[in-house]
């Protein structure tokens, strides 16, 4: 048997190479988005596997920690703010029939044709921000890498602000899988899932607890774009589409009775996805706010899906694309009356012809990439509770924890008394 000194040696040596991988993941993982990467055919369907992460068209890389305008007017074409708020869970057919959202349909544009991209909801939030699903297929904990571009970098490229709401967020930037007894989960909070913003303090720092939205419009300080996530509760997630219903009509009546900042604003009311897997996967989706008078208590009948809030938001602000399903005109018409006054012209698909289900998963890079998969020590529930730091210190998707380095320097102990 050899000596404890070498024991120990053997022991220290193997914990600095963990520790050494482990600094090397962090740091790759945590990096601001400086590196090209190769661009998709911006034709091809969502339905396809991502053998690539590519990199926005407008720009060679993500933007940068300070979000540096390039100087362009951030004057909208045909409107000046956005407001998504996405619910959860329900077929077409059950949000249509109640009250509630048959009282807002009267006051906006009722768009009966929208398709959600996928099942189930973190790769359609993440699909909405950035133009793929990136072949997340759960709704486990994901850190989608740092090089890959989002409409984030695309909004700052043109000096635009943005900001995500979220009900229940304990803190700015928080970055854990959930909180306050799962009514805040990380799934429904596209911005933080990319490590480009839940790496990075300054922009993380858009990422608030949805208290703050009450505050911005009275201060009138509400950025350009805007995406409110309710808490599991009020998204009908734990709930039914009916209690979500009454919520949305109290939110309108309290946090958005100014009619002011109402009148500015184009809002968007989605759900997620539908709630009968093996159906099409048809969402009911509304526009309210900043549309034409004429237009109040119309229905829109043009295809579209979840790339369409992008591709309005980047034809509205010139804004490029990210060369993904945003790119791909057949999935990514523009809201017809914004279409209709810049001139962009929509692709005609008839309706239960071409149109997929969208009811399938959709493999691809990331698929069993998540938190949970990569890392064996992390509790199922993945309760960490860590925020963004400016080091992007956090652990990535490769990362090791300590838990790690504690089997590896047990194991070196043990391989050397059995020497």
């Amino acid at each position: 048997m050899r000596s404890l000194s070498v024991i120990c040696f053997t022991a220290l040596a193997a914990a600095a190479s963990v520790f050494a991988q482990d600094a090397n993941a962090t740091t790759t993982t945590g990096s601001s988005a400086t590196t090209s990467a190769s661009t998709t055919d911006s034709s091809s369907s969502s339905s396809s596997s991502d053998s690539t992460i590519a990199t926005a068209t407008s720009t060679s890389s993500a933007a940068t920690a300070s979000g540096s305008s390039t100087g362009s007017s951030t004057q909208g074409k045909v409107f000046q703010r956005i407001l998504q708020i996405w619910l959860e869970n329900t077929d077409y057919e059950t949000a249509s029939t109640l009250p509630d959202y048959q009282a807002l349909a009267a006051q906006g544009i009722l768009l009966n044709n929208t398709y959600a991209i996928t099942h189930p909801s973190e790769p359609n939030y993440v699909a909405a921000t950035g133009g793929s699903n990136f072949g997340i297929d759960n709704d486990d904990f994901y850190n989608i890498p740092a090089n890959v571009s989002t409409i984030f970098d695309l909004l700052e490229n043109k000096g635009l602000q943005w900001k995500a709401y979220q009900e229940d967020l304990p803190s700015v930037g928080y970055t854990g899988f959930k909180a306050h007894n799962g009514s805040y989960v990380r799934k429904h909070n596209p911005a933080i899932i990319y490590d480009s913003i839940g790496l990075n303090a300054t922009r993380a720092a858009n990422v608030v607890p949805a208290t703050q939205l009450a505050t911005d419009i009275a201060a009138g300080n509400v950025p350009h774009w805007t995406f409110y996530t309710p808490n599991m509760t009020n998204d009908a997630h734990d709930t039914t589409a009916e209690f979500a219903g009454k919520w949305l009509t109290n939110f309108f009546n309290t946090t958005l009775s100014n009619k002011t900042f109402v009148d500015e604003t184009l809002i968007l009311v989605t759900f997620d996805e539908n709630d009968t897997y093996p159906k099409a996967n048809r969402v009911w989706s509304l526009l309210l706010g900043a549309i034409p008078a004429a237009s109040k208590n119309t229905t829109d009948g043009t295809f579209y899906t979840h790339y369409s809030s992008l591709s309005t938001v980047e034809q509205n602000w010139d804004l490029g694309n990210l060369g993904r399903g945003d790119a791909n005109k057949t999935l990514a018409n523009v809201y017809s009356f914004v279409a209709s006054q810049i001139g962009y012209t929509n692709v005609a698909i008839a309706n239960g012809s071409s149109v997929s289900y969208f009811n399938e998963t959709i493999p691809g890079l990331l698929t069993n990439q998540s938190y949970n998969e990569t890392h064996p020590s992390a509790s199922a529930s993945g309760s960490g509770s860590a925020s963004a730091s400016a080091t992007g210190s956090t652990s990535g998707a490769n990362g090791f924890t300590t838990s790690a380095v504690a089997v590896t320097i047990a194991s070196a102990v043990v391989a050397a008394l059995m020497l």
